[in-house]
């Protein structure tokens, strides 16, 4: 088992890695398509940030590396926000303002995606694959935001129809006390209630300090056949290694986001049956054209950690430029737009994304996968 300052030197050195993610020199290259990007990629809910960042990369650096798209460069200016919604709207301001990019792209969390939304439609800038799955900015009518994943409540779904199915009914809930967790929690009451079934408990947990004391009493002795977990990074750590150092045993359900790469590091064996459902297919499977594309670029690439997130920016990246180049030789951000609203169905080779007018939603792929602890997925 990785232990905390083993996870945390780890991570440092991802973070060096992930802030040169520049996919051109800062300085802008003449004729470059410009593209903005304010993710997380610092403090306790890094890890997500950090992987979705690089295979965003992986994907724009094959792409410039064949030729652009239309010709053209595509450079990514990629800004920390620390998963903070103010300074993710500075960052976005300055990428409208001052580098005046087509497309904001590959935002990370629910809380800065909210907070920057209105930003892009103010500006008329399309805001392109945010790392969330938030029902209510999906039932935003918005016209400049576009999804490329399922949503939480796709999600929950999932995971409470596989939990009936076997026969478990005594479902609890525990969330990260922000507004991705309160969207999840939201999303769980919806789904559970669609079951006539009520969380058998529900647990917060504090943003600031992500201390999972008061969510392990809230389930007290309820033992639960099943705990669903709106939760991500260092919050899903702290509160399952808490859970499991009380002395009791669950099934525990997490969310794509719920930042599986960290609980191998941190918590080792004890992840040993944790479900996750997955907004991608598996990035070990060789049954679609898209993981086959990822893993050969991976390979070639040698420093990019394989799984889901990694697979899902790069996946995202792929819907970008699939954009750009139906968007034309001089692409602007409402000649963007335009294109992915007619971007009625397309296949990446096993992954499907639609939009269109008033659809802004443009997959609902779920599928659960069981990890082990010596970190093999099974999906």
């Amino acid at each position: 088992m990785i232990g905390r300052r083993s996870f945390a030197l780890a991570l440092c050195c991802a973070l060096v890695a992930a802030l040169s993610f520049h996919t051109l020199p800062a300085r802008a290259e003449p004729g470059a398509i410009t593209v903005g990007q304010s993710i997380v990629l610092s403090g306790p809910q890094a890890a997500n940030g950090l992987l979705y960042a690089r295979g965003i990369k992986l994907q724009l650096d094959a792409v410039n590396a064949a030729g652009g798209v239309n010709g053209k460069p595509v450079r990514l200016v990629t800004l920390d926000d620390g998963y903070d919604p103010e300074r993710c709207k500075e960052n976005t301001r300055r990428l409208i303002a001052q580098d005046k990019v087509v497309a904001l792209f590959g935002y990370t969390g629910t809380g800065p995606t909210a907070a920057c939304a209105p930003l892009a439609e103010a500006a008329r800038v399309p805001l392109l694959a945010p790392l969330t799955g938030a029902p209510e900015l999906r039932e935003d009518t918005a016209r400049y935001l576009f999804h490329t994943r399922a949503s939480y409540l796709d999600e929950m779904r999932k995971m409470v129809e596989y939990l009936t199915t076997v026969g478990v009914r005594d479902i609890a809930v525990v969330y990260q006390d922000d507004g991705f967790g309160r969207s999840g929690l939201r999303s769980a009451e919806t789904v559970l209630a669609a079951y006539q079934l009520k969380p058998a408990a529900v647990g917060s947990i504090p943003p600031q300090t992500y201390d999972p004391a008061q969510a392990v009493a809230a389930l007290g002795s309820r033992a639960p056949g099943a705990v669903i977990l709106a939760t991500a990074g260092q919050a899903s750590v702290n509160f399952i290694r808490a859970y499991l150092k009380s002395g009791k045993r669950t099934q525990f359900f997490g969310l794509s986001v719920v930042s599986s790469n960290q609980l191998l590091k941190e918590l080792g064996q004890d992840t040993d049956g944790v479900v996750i459902s997955q907004v991608v297919p598996s990035p070990w499977s060789q049954s679609t054209q898209v993981v086959r594309d990822f893993q050969r670029d991976a390979a070639a690439a040698k420093d990019v950690e394989v799984n889901h997130t990694t697979l899902e920016g790069y996946i995202a990246a792929r819907v970008l430029v699939e954009g750009l180049r139906r968007a034309g030789p001089d692409p602007s951000p409402e000649k963007l737009t335009q294109a992915l609203e007619n971007l009625h169905s397309l296949n990446l080779g096993g992954y499907e994304v639609g939009f269109g007018p008033g659809r802004r939603a443009g997959s609902r792929y779920v599928d659960l996968s069981l990890v082990r602890g010596s970190g093999r997925y099974v999906q």
